[in-house]
């Protein structure tokens, strides 16, 4: 539940951050930047490399023009489109076009008193990305789904059939614009993200690449139930912020919001906001995906409503057509960007045309750097530099080099670098096993007693607080730097296992894996696990973690996709109620990272079954639960060690 120091926070960051806004806007209108030299003396040199890109745009920038407009699919259903070009285009330049299907208002009306800061207000799809492209040389294009925004109709579910059949739609429109070369590319974050990738399922052949930001790879997995346990908190924010801005009540996000915000853009010469009146009127028909959310605990789940299960609307159900559209994937997201960091990998695993991945110190957006080994939050790497390296070679031919460089590239926090490499897992991996023992202790070496194990007295208090990786994915969520903080005084309240001190430089990249053998006077119970950093002084720094509902540990041998660790279905059929008494083994996977351990520090394992502020608790919830770490039971932490080279 949000509560009133949550709300009072998040008003002071919606006051800050409209601020900057306001800053911001008045410098890109007053300063929209120079137009890039064509040649001579101060051209630039040509140079193509990550994150750095110069001397191949050609573009004369004088500013983007704006128009909207209504178009209607077949069914009658019209959908509000954003068009952005490059200001006097010359005449028959025909230009590309990336397309971004959002779920959150394609564009926003100021009041009147500050309309300067621009008209449209760009919303979910910020100004500055908008003018990099049209700078460079694109057309953008922002729709507004049906259901949303000032598009009619009403949502059937969210990433339903019906969206992927109207992206089919609009771009035919689209190709068939006197400025257009025909060439499209689909890209945005989050909500966007995930429609970019699924509108390759269109096999639409105007489509040549998709840079897919954070977004949703497995909807079950990923976002709605990691673990099997469910995201309660964050659905219920996320409820808020999509019925209102379906409804075009804004309030919800702050006073001042209210104060300068008159709601939804309207399409041009609907002045008098009739058809976006009529339009909001259909958005009350919208499916209620939150109270369809609250009907499943498995995946396998029918929603009675509907008629379909989660998966159908998730993008891992759609790898054939998305394969088959041939259209090269640049995946992109960071690693406190909740569970949607594992959802790339998986993507990179399973779907053969993903041809790039980057992941950084970020959270979702990415809007934050995060790596606890620096202070400053600001992103300094520019995404928007490395996307249109990649849109370049492909819908404009340019030959960069993009092609020939390693496919994968992440960030190493501790040695604060970015390393392109051939594959993930790395080559060089070695797994090291860490195996929990008495008092606390974690140890290369298995217990040799045969009756030995922990009890926890469960804290259903305990949460991960504000600024943790769940609470990036929505703005109305965020109302904290993400930052784990207080991790020793977390600690107290979990049962912990720590292992000694290093003796060298420790590099950890890869996915974690945990072997649990617990048991529990209960048939069920939920299990939080936290990697950490213990410090020669005692401080603790998150690393990262994962967590499993125990009726969901049954192992899969029918592995549906490729996965890090075990592969859990979540199936209704493989469930399994823990016997009172009996001991069972939860085997799992964390969250994937890459992270420095340094020579002199500990890892640490750290339990719990609550994490309040993120997930909602068990219907069964034992008093205590058992970690056995016998020689039978061999409780333990694999890890992904790679030696340091300095």
């Amino acid at each position: 539940m949000i509560t009133a120091a949550m709300k009072q926070r998040y008003f002071l960051l919606n006051c800050s951050t409209f601020v900057l806004i306001f800053l911001i806007s008045f410098h890109l209108q007053a300063s929209p930047g120079d137009p890039p030299d064509k040649g001579g003396k101060n051209a630039k040199a040509k140079i193509s490399r990550l994150g750095e890109y110069q001397g191949y745009n050609e573009s004369n920038y004088k500013g983007t023009d704006y128009q909207s407009l209504y178009l209607a699919m077949p069914d009658s259903v019209k959908l509000a489109i954003d068009v952005f070009l490059p200001k006097k285009l010359e005449k028959d330049k025909k230009l590309p076009a990336i397309v971004y299907f959002v779920r959150y208002g394609r564009s926003l009306e100021l009041r009147k008193m500050v309309k300067f800061l621009g008209n449209p207000f760009m919303g979910h799809v910020k100004k500055k990305e908008v003018d990099f492209f049209t700078k460079h040389g694109y057309a953008c294009v922002i729709v507004d789904l049906r259901g949303s925004g000032a598009s009619f109709g009403h949502r059937t579910m969210e990433f339903s059939p019906e969206e992927v059949e109207d992206m089919s739609h609009v771009l035919d429109w689209l190709v068939a614009q006197p400025w257009s070369d025909g060439k499209t590319a689909t890209t945005g974050v989050s909500y966007t993200g995930t429609t970019a990738e699924l509108a390759l399922s269109s096999l639409h052949p105007s489509l040549k690449a998709c840079v897919a930001r954070c977004n949703i790879f497995d909807l079950y997995d990923d976002m709605v139930m990691p673990g099997g346990i469910r995201q309660a908190p964050f659905v219920d924010v996320w409820k808020k912020s999509t019925v209102n801005l379906d409804n075009n009540t804004l309030g919800v996000f702050g006073g001042l919001a209210k104060l300068m915000v008159r709601g939804i853009n309207p399409v041009q010469g609907d002045k008098k906001r009739v058809q976006l009146k009529a339009a909001v009127k259909e958005h009350e028909a919208n499916f209620d995906i939150f109270a369809g959310l609250f009907r499943i605990e498995a995946r396998n789940d029918v929603d009675k409503e509907l008629g379909l299960t989660c998966d159908a609307y998730s993008i891992h159900n759609r790898i054939p057509s998305i394969e088959k559209s041939n259209v090269p994937i640049y995946r992109i997201s960071g690693w406190y960007d909740g569970g949607n960091v594992g959802g790339v990998i998986k993507g990179y695993w399973n779907v053969k045309n993903t041809t790039k991945v980057l992941i950084g110190p970020w959270d979702h957006g990415p809007d934050e750097h995060i790596s606890p080994f620096e202070k400053s939050k600001k992103v300094k790497f520019d995404v928007y530099t490395e996307m249109l390296r990649f849109l370049d070679f492909h819908l404009k031919g340019i030959e960069n080099g993009i092609d020939k460089e390693a496919p994968f590239v992440y960030y190493q926090m501790g040695k604060e670098e970015f390393r392109a490499v051939d594959s993930w897992p790395l080559n060089n991996e070695e797994q090291q096993q860490l195996y929990f023992g008495p008092k606390g202790k974690l140890s290369g070496q298995k217990s040799e007693k045969t009756d030995s194990c922990s009890i926890y007295k469960c804290d259903y208090g305990l949460g991960t607080g504000g600024g943790a990786r769940w609470n990036s994915l929505t703005p109305l969520f965020r109302y904290a730097d993400i930052e784990y903080k207080k991790r020793k005084e977390t600690n107290e309240r979990m049962l912990f296992f720590t292992a000694t001190p290093t003796t060298e430089d420790i590099e950890i990249t890869g996915h974690a894996i945990v072997d649990i053998y617990i048991s529990a006077a209960a048939t069920d119970a939920n299990l939080f696990v936290y990697l950490e950093d213990l410090s020669p002084k005692g401080e603790v720094t998150y690393i990262t973690e994962g967590c499993l509902r125990a009726a969901h540990r049954k192992i899969s041998e029918a592995e549906t996709l490729k996965v890090a660790g075990p592969f859990h279905s979540y199936n209704r059929e493989d469930m399994m109620e823990l016997v009172p008494g009996e001991v069972a083994l939860l085997k799992f996977s964390l969250q994937p990272t890459s992270y420095l351990l340094r020579k002199g520090h500990s890892i640490r394992v750290s339990i719990g079954v609550s994490d309040i502020d993120h997930f909602e608790l068990g219907k069964v919830q034992p008093e205590s639960v058992m970690i056995h770490h016998s020689s039978q039971y061999p409780s333990k932490v694999e890890l992904p060690f790679i030696k340091s080279k300095s």
